[in-house]
């Protein structure tokens, strides 16, 4: 918990994981890796009751995780 931070007055959520330091903000497109912009191809948003969905592969790329998708079992997997 101590590596995830939650701004409520301007919707950001900030990951910390060894050297790296992820900014997201709910309705936005933009994501920050130690200060440097990347586009995403979707917004990390709010739904009831008050969770805060992130992009997954995005969120996990940028903390140093390899991802993968198996379509015959719908799966995704990380590793990290």
């Amino acid at each position: 918990e101590s590596n995830i931070l939650w701004n409520a007055a301007d919707q950001t959520v900030v990951l910390m994981k060894g050297d790296r330091v992820v900014k997201l903000q709910i309705g936005s497109t933009t994501m920050y890796i130690n200060g440097v912009t990347f586009n995403m191809d979707v917004a990390p948003e709010l739904v009831p009751p008050g969770r805060t969905m992130l992009p997954f592969r995005w969120v996990a790329q940028a903390l140093g995780a390899t991802v993968s998708w198996d379509e015959a079992t719908q799966t995704v997997s990380m590793t990290l």
